[in-house]
């Protein structure tokens, strides 16, 4: 009976994985917010770091730059909870749980790049690797909470 249960709680965490996966692919190359399909003479690169954080600094619209971080930062933290959750031991290292995060990202950028879909920025590769990060801090959070939470309680 455990045993089923377990098998049942991992086939939905692989499930919840791979649909994650599928609906980043999905956000950042089919659902885009200006939906304008670049031409390969009129690709938009942007290399220069935290020019968003500054933007959201000295430009009048703050919330949209704040917006914009915190959507790509929110995107990446369940692949942070989830890689360890899936992959077990291999990705609870947290480097290699953040790089992974990384170079998802970079792939994205660099599709969205070679495709023409999307604007290439190395601000995003940033953000979401950030993400990424605090994701796995959640994870390592609710493990060791979960673990407390089986203890015997002492006297």
């Amino acid at each position: 009976m455990l045993r089923k249960v377990y098998e049942n709680r991992k086939l939905m965490i692989n499930c919840a994985f791979f649909l994650y996966i599928i609906g980043v692919l999905v956000l950042t190359f089919v659902v885009r917010e200006t939906m304008v399909l670049r031409t390969p003479k009129n690709r938009g690169v942007v290399l220069e770091p935290f020019r968003e954080f500054q933007a959201m600094i000295e430009q009048h619209d703050h919330f949209f730059w704040f917006k914009q971080i915190m959507l790509n930062i929110l995107l990446f933290i369940p692949l942070g909870f989830l890689l360890p959750l899936v992959y077990g031991k291999v990705f609870r290292d947290p480097v290699l749980t953040v790089l992974t995060g990384y170079l998802f990202s970079a792939s994205i950028e660099s599709m969205q790049y070679i495709t023409g879909r999307g604007l290439t920025e190395i601000d995003d590769v940033i953000t979401n690797t950030v993400g990424t990060a605090a994701g796995y801090v959640m994870f390592v959070l609710v493990m060791r909470l979960y673990r407390n939470s089986r203890k015997p309680l002492r006297k």
